[in-house]
């Protein structure tokens, strides 16, 4: 969101949202570039921590923001698309031996099996896994309109 004031209103209700799903939570965490933004914005509501994971190549933690061994993790998104992201963030705070509540995020286009997930909302769109998408199996090309992130 452009509008910091607007981010800080969803912000406000995503915060509501965890704290009512993972109370038990101690640090958020949030991928750069909107994921660390947002897990700020939510993290200012709750009075908690945050620390960044360096995503890429290889994931690791930013070395200013270094969790302290067995602090409660909640990874915070926007928008969860594929899970490639998440899962890789997810996977690297379990090999640091931090304990993973879940993931809070605005709407999510995959059910991160395995994990616990909430969203603010469903998707407003139908969606399927790469293989079961019956526009790509005929061929037809993918038309977005009127969309801007």
């Amino acid at each position: 969101m452009r509008d910091p004031a607007g981010l800080d209103e969803v912000a406000a209700v995503q915060a509501e949202a965890l704290q009512a799903t993972f109370p038990e939570a101690t640090l958020l965490t949030g991928a750069p570039a909107c994921g660390a933004v947002l897990a700020s914005f939510v993290a200012r509501h709750l009075q908690l921590p945050v620390a960044y994971p360096l995503t890429g190549t290889d994931i690791s933690g930013h070395r200013m923001h270094v969790p302290e061994s067995g602090v409660r993790v909640v990874y915070v998104d926007d928008l969860v698309c594929t899970g490639t992201i998440s899962r890789a963030v997810l996977a690297f705070l379990r090999r640091e031996e931090h304990p993973v509540l879940g993931v809070s995020a605005w709407l999510s286009r995959n059910s991160l099996r395995g994990e616990r997930l909430v969203t603010l909302t469903e998707a407003p769109f139908q969606t399927f896994p790469a293989d079961g998408c019956p526009l790509c199996q005929t061929g037809v090309p993918m038309m977005v309109r009127g969309i801007r992130e």
